[in-house]
């Protein structure tokens, strides 16, 4: 991560509008199109850079809260376009001559082009960019920043970040000192942190924050500490319950499971058993129907024997009506047979019937459950998305009071000196008297 990119990070407001002037590495980039909540305004005067931000731009599906303008910027435009020397290696482009930087870095190779100027003015107007909001302006620009800056556009923003550097680089002149002298005739304190690569540095401005705003964000502070401790108990309580719940709806579901293939099983058993007695019943009714018909059939011929005949004796008379109560008992049987096995068959549709309910309470179970745990799982992940609010609440308000904190011990330092150098001065003053 880059220094300035580390110091932008670092600042403890939220701000409302971003205006970039150079994104130079693809970190920068990425951390732009990060700030959802925040107006984004990138003016990438390098090609590669700028192809490189489009692509993201079209990838993170072209939000509206970044803006991408591709130019060299200039307060007030007096040409419509101005010579650029674009690099080989992103972050080395600048509009100034790159006489020092070939000596310094020989494998550097520059073309000369024609960019387009933007205004910086009509942004400022356009995005509300002023000093009544929290606003950050980060400048990379290689030199290039001697034409953008002034009185205006200092002024307009609370957060102030410029990467300069202390040699001529670029062009003839030293960009330091005029950022100085700008930043001196603005009446705003600035830091100047020197970069990992000399011999570029890092200007830091920001406005600056009184008592009672300090004692404000330490009160907001210990609210959203406890805020974010029962937030952290209720996300521990929802999550014990969405175990318990889920671990619950799994035993059920395997017990429905289990239920459900023990019916289906039984289903199938008592549907062949069906099958069976239907396919008996209908073999013993044709066994019957066809012994009736011989019956029948006999007792037609006995009939006819004994009218052919006409004489038979009084033996074969009751021999011949004991045979036919006989066949007639036979035939009461077989009837009483089939009775059975109609009343058989209807136990066994009334025993489908409740298995069919049985199957129907099961699913209906199955469904409560199924929207039980939707429920649960949305609830969750609102609780999540709160937790995650508060803490990124938390860790800009931990950044604030570290930066209050580097402030005020500043401050104190300075004091001791002053109070040092007035004691020294009443020490002299006695001496001499």
């Amino acid at each position: 991560m880059s220094d300035i990119l580390h110091i932008a990070k670092g600042l403890s407001v939220q701000p409302t509008c971003v205006l970039v002037l150079g994104a130079r590495t693809e970190a920068m980039l990425n951390w732009l199109f990060s700030l959802t909540t925040t107006q984004v305004v990138l003016v990438e005067p390098e090609p590669a850079m700028f192809e490189k931000a489009t692509l993201l731009h079209n990838a993170k599906g072209s939000p509206e809260s970044v803006v991408i303008k591709h130019g060299v910027p200039a307060f007030e435009a007096k040409q419509k376009s101005m010579r650029y020397f674009a690099s080989n290696v992103p972050g080395f482009s600048s509009v100034l001559p790159p006489n020092v930087i070939k000596s310094i870095r020989p494998a550097l190779e520059f073309t000369e082009q024609e960019a387009l100027t933007i205004e910086l003015k009509p942004l400022l107007q356009q995005f509300n960019i002023s000093e009544g909001r929290p606003c950050l302006l980060i400048s990379q620009l290689n030199g290039a920043e001697q034409q953008c800056l002034n009185t205006q556009i200092l002024n307009a923003f609370t957060h102030v970040v410029i990467q300069s550097s202390l040699k001529s680089v670029f062009g003839e002149s030293k960009p330091v000192e005029k950022l100085k002298k700008e930043l001196t005739e603005c009446g705003r304190d600035y830091l100047e942190l020197a970069e990992s690569m000399p011999p570029f540095s890092n200007f830091v401005a920001t406005k600056k924050v009184n008592a009672e705003q300090a004692l404000n964000y330490y009160s907001q502070r210990l609210q959203h500490k406890e805020v974010k401790s029962a937030l952290e108990g209720q996300l521990s309580v929802s999550q014990n319950k969405t175990e318990k719940v889920s671990e619950e709806l799994r035993q059920a579901k395997q017990q429905f499971q289990a239920a459900s293939q023990q019916k289906d099983e039984e289903r199938k058993q008592l549907t062949d058993e069906l099958q069976q007695i239907e396919h008996q019943l209908q073999t013993t009714k044709q066994q019957a129907a066809e012994k009736q018909k011989q019956l029948a059939e006999e007792l037609r011929l006995v009939k006819q024997q004994f009218q052919e005949s006409g004489q038979q004796n009084v033996e074969e008379q009751k021999q011949l009506t004991e045979e036919l109560q006989h066949a007639q008992q036979r035939l009461q049987s077989i009837n009483h047979k089939i009775a059975e096995g109609d009343d058989k068959i209807n136990g066994l549709n009334d025993e489908l019937a409740s298995v069919r309910k049985l199957s129907e309470m099961h699913l209906k179970a199955s469904e409560t459950s199924n929207r039980l745990n939707l429920s649960l799982q949305a609830d969750l992940n609102n609780l999540r998305a709160q937790y995650l609010e508060k803490l990124n609440e938390a860790e800009s308000l931990t950044n604030l009071v570290n930066e209050l904190y580097v402030k005020l011990k500043h401050a104190a330092n300075y004091y001791h000196s002053l109070e040092d150098r007035a004691s020294t001065t009443e020490l002299t003053g006695n001496t001499r008297g």
